[in-house]
């Protein structure tokens, strides 16, 4: 029996806790743990803002530990939305990827409860210059932007990053900086007075802290931790109600981070510090006062609201505050022993809340006093009655039947509403906002049954004014989405290159999104003689995702009636002749260094769940015929609910012509589309350079020329961003190899093979099956995508196939990788990648060896080749490497924090009968964006001779 009870031991400590085979964010958490998150918060008036640069920056076991540990209400003010990094999980860049970062980031919070803001500010690629991120996003209005945050925020304490080093990106300095001054500024009413007039009140933060070491990078020393103001704070204790540690929910909320390859290992239970250091304080004592933790001198209680009303408070004012205090700590002991017990004293403080409000404007305190106690009360108002409705197992959904509508939809709603605890639900409205026709929710009994356990449509039984134990009501109701309601798409807008946002007047400041239109509102209450609940939530519409993510919700996004893009983005027609025709490479010898075979192919990007429309990147269209055709295509989606016909028709330039002048497109059903082709006939004298050429569908009056882009991982809800039905005509000097086969090999994702396609290049893309016993003699070139050696398996199993066929006489073209690259000998010599960059755009280019063939055929590579380009010249460059490489270009920043020239963005070595190119420039970014030098350098790469 004592063998037994050992082995059961042993059996339940060593059980694995399965973190991640499900994800559970703490936010979708209910009863006795929400319970204990909302008591926690409701005892705490303090409010922490974490100042950053990028998503990513941010101390996220902090915010864990301040929010859902101490109960403070936590923000995360982040000045960039990330969208001029790399994207390690799909093809989204630029703008694109401002989206997916902004929804990573509300993924990790909720893990970590904190809110989210933006300034404008926007990531305009890594910056080894706090003066050139000043520049670029304009000190003076970033510095208003965080000035504004924080007077919106009110916090009473801030963290930013630190401003000195050389490392790291200059943003997070210049974030830092601009914190920092905010922190000073954003008290004072002369400074930003527009934002004075349209409302918000000038505060002043109590305290500002920098991390000890860490963003500051080489070059900045780290404050000793015996600084007397310096603090070390303990991330690593275990929370009993939550059953972590904050360090295991931090990494767990900083692994939804996925697009930038963030750790997916969660921390182990173990010491975990982080060093804080003081730069700002507005209490007694300064900066020399001794610091005992985060909120040292920081009075957050709910009796210390009374702080703001002068030294002298009046009794009505500390009597009501003690009141609440009083009912908070009588539903924490009784939320101890038994949660439904808490309910009562709940309901008790939300009456004192209520009632104290109501008294606060009549009491003889200062006009901002006044402000800052109605700004904290209003907070706890909300989070007691969401404490009231958590104490008694009350829950609402309101799901929309369709998640993607066009304006004019019906829709069919549904709203549930259940009550799981002992006392009775008195139901006195529910009402619908942001749709037309009959909102009134008369709520009954649903029958039983329904798939997946859910309640059936109600049966149109008797009306239910209240709830008891355990019982559930629903209402179904038919309605329509207004004519007049937007389409749901980003409120921030850039201007071509601009390093900062323009915002929608109309949308709530910095907010991830603008707040959907559609609200349930609900008005309850518990027991006999109870103040009323009021309750509003989103309406959402759950779906499936793929199979392995489970039930999904998203917002109800608007979309127009037909969604219409053009592709390609980018359409090049070559002003120059073709160049010779070319010839394949003889066939390799074998497969030779010991090659496996391939394992299984390399999972593709999952679609996007629920409704995919937009979802997938278009097929590269064939390569045109002569070099004065170019071939358009229109895709329009169908979003109505029925038949919709329609006249797609191009707008060209003058002298352009395109074939046919129009196409009708007749589509039957929700969700079917049609891709209809165009073919662009250039002028003869047509002079090298941009043009614009647009597509529109017309329905009757109605004309449509955008459409979106469905953006959407298993970690992410699904958003969307628009474009202009529109593609980019590209006349330039450009020598191409005609009847050129190339193949492929993806990596994460990018738009190369549709650059490669408008060079008159038919693309292939290789498989595991391709790289493991395929023909590649038959490719004079195979290029690798970005990254690929990181998200291909069979590439890496499979290299030396590749080195086989360099050595035969093939042309291999590796785009950049990251470290993974230097886990193993890739290239047919010794190479490591580093972690050089150059980031000025327009940095000077120094042809090293001008005769290759590389910087000649069929395109001679001249200065005017590096002109125009974006955001920057390459990263990840090969460092130390064996000497049979030669190093063809040499670049150099102008940054002294960059200094140096750099080689390694484009190396070759000639081996066996072939040559092996690494690519560090970086054409994936120039490419899609019709920069012609990065199209004639392309050209030379994928040239066999």
């Amino acid at each position: 029996m004592r063998r037994l009870a050992l082995l059961s031991l042993v059996l339940a400590l060593s059980t694995p806790t399965g973190a991640q085979l499900r994800v559970a964010p703490l936010d979708q958490e209910q009863g006795h743990m929400a319970l204990g998150l909302a008591l926690r918060r409701l005892s705490n008036t303090g409010i922490f803002m974490q100042a950053t640069a990028h998503p990513d920056d941010e101390n996220n076991a902090l915010l864990v530990l301040l929010s859902r540990g101490l109960g403070f209400r936590t923000a995360l003010a982040t000045a960039t939305r990330g969208n001029g990094g790399q994207n390690e999980i799909g093809p989204e860049i630029f703008e694109a990827l401002g989206v997916l970062r902004t929804e990573e980031l509300a993924a990790m919070h909720r893990f970590d409860g904190a809110e989210q803001y933006f300034t404008r500010a926007v990531d305009f690629g890594f910056s080894f210059s706090i003066e050139e991120t000043f520049e670029k996003w304009g000190r003076g209005e970033i510095l208003g932007d965080f000035v504004r945050l924080i007077r919106i925020v009110r916090p009473d304490v801030m963290l930013t990053l630190r401003p000195d080093g050389e490392g790291g990106g200059q943003h997070h300095q210049a974030s830092a900086v601009l914190a920092r001054e905010a922190f000073k500024l954003a008290a004072d009413p002369t400074k930003y007075p527009e934002q004075v007039k349209a409302g918000l009140r000038p505060w002043q933060p109590r305290k500002l802290y920098f991390p000890a070491q860490g963003f500051g990078g080489r070059g900045a020393a780290p404050a000793p931790a015996s600084s007397p103001a310096a603090i070390v704070i303990n991330l690593g204790g275990y929370d009993a109600l939550l059953g972590r540690t904050y360090s295991e929910i931090g990494t767990e909320a900083r692994s939804m981070h996925k697009c930038q390859g963030t750790a997916q290992l969660l921390s182990l239970p173990g010491p975990s510090n982080t060093t804080l250091q003081l730069v700002e304080s507005t209490l007694a004592g300064g900066l020399t006062r001794p610091d005992r933790n985060l909120y040292d001198g920081v009075d957050y209680s709910i009796a210390g609201l009374a702080q703001f009303a002068g030294a002298r408070p009046p009794r009505e004012l500390t009597n009501g505050l003690t009141a609440i205090a009083a009912a908070v700590l009588d539903a924490q002991k009784r939320f101890d022993t038994a949660a439904d017990g808490a309910l009562q004293p709940l309901l008790a403080g939300l009456r004192a809340t209520r009632e104290l409000r109501a008294q606060l404007r009549m009491m003889p305190v200062p006009d901002d006093g006044k402000y800052e106690i109605e700004f904290r009360l209003r907070q706890k108002e909300r989070e007691f009655q969401q404490a009231v409705l958590l104490a008694n197992g009350v829950r609402i959904d309101a799901l929309a039947d369709d998640g993607v509508v066009v304006p004019g939809q019906p829709v069919r709603l549904s709203i549930v509403l259940s009550n799981h605890g002992a006392t009775p639900l008195s139901i006195r409205q529910v009402g619908v906002e942001g749709f037309n026709g009959n909102a009134a929710c008369t709520l009954t009994a649903p029958a039983p049954g329904g798939r997946g356990g859910a309640p059936a449509a109600q049966p149109g039984g008797p009306p239910l004014t209240a709830l008891a134990k355990d019982q559930v009501g629903r209402c179904d109701l038919a309605l329509t989405v207004p004519e007049n309601t937007r389409v749901s798409e980003p409120y921030w807008h850039r201007q071509g290159e601009a390093g900062r946002y323009v915002f929608d007047e109309d949308a709530p400041f910095g907010l991830p999104y603008r707040p959907t239109p559609f609200y349930v509102q609900a008005t309850l209450s518990l027991g006999p003689n109870t103040s009323e609940v009021f309750a509003a939530l989103p309406v959402q519409f759950r779906y499936e995702g793929d199979i392995f993510s489970g039930e999904k919700r998203s917002s109800v996004l608007v979309v127009p009636a037909l969604s219409v893009r053009v592709t390609p983005d980018v359409t090049v027609v070559p002003s120059a002749p073709p160049a010779p025709a070319a010839a394949p490479p003889p066939p390799p010898a074998g497969r030779g260094r010991g090659a496996a075979p391939a394992p299984a192919p390399a999972p593709p990007r999952p679609p996007a769940a629920g409704r995919g429309r937009g979802a997938a990147a278009p097929t590269p269209p064939p390569a045109p015929e002569t070099s004065e055709m170019r071939e358009v295509r229109v895709n329009v989606v169908n979003d109505t609910k029925g038949e919709v016909e329609s006249v797609v028709a191009l707008e060209v330039p003058a002298g352009w012509t395109a074939t046919p002048a129009e196409q009708k497109v007749a589509l039957t059903r929700e969700d079917e589309s049609q891709t209809v082709r165009f073919q662009l006939r250039a002028p003869k004298d047509a002079a090298p350079g941009e043009y614009a050429v647009s597509a529109h569908a017309s329905v009757g009056a109605a004309t449509y020329n955008r459409g979106y882009q469905t953006i959407e991982y298993p970690h992410t809800t699904r958003q969307h961003i628009f474009h202009a039905a529109a593609t980019r005509l590209k006349v330039m000097d450009v020598r191409t190899t005609p009847n050129l086969i190339v193949g492929y090999i993806m990596g994460v994702g990018d738009e190369v093979p549709a650059a490669l396609t408008q060079l008159g290049a038919r693309v292939e893309f290789l498989q595991a099956d391709d790289l493991a016993w395929g023909d590649l003699s038959r490719f004079p070139v195979i290029v690798t995508g970005v990254r690929a050696y990181e998200r291909r398996a069979d590439l890496r199993a499979n290299n030396a196939r590749l080195i086989d066929y360099v050595r035969s006489g093939g042309r291999l073209v590796v785009q950049y990788n990251k470290f993974e690259f230097n886990a193993a000998e890739y290239g047919p010599h010794a190479a490591k990648v580093t972690s050089d960059r150059v980031t000025d755009e327009n940095a000077p280019v120094r042809i090293l060896e001008p005769a290759d063939p590389l910087l000649t055929t069929p395109n001679k590579i001249t200065d005017s080749a590096w002109q125009g380009w974006v955001q920057e010249r390459g990263l990840y460059f090969l460092g130390e490497h064996d000497s049979r490489y030669r190093d063809l270009v040499e670049l150099e920043d102008p940054f002294p924090y960059n200094a140096g020239a750099k080689r390694g963005a484009l190396a070759v070595a000639n081996y066996g009968k072939g040559r092996w190119i690494y690519v560090g420039l970086g054409l994936w970014r120039e490419l899609p964006a019709g920069v012609d030098g990065a199209y004639q350098l392309l050209a030379n790469l994928i040239s066999p001779k």
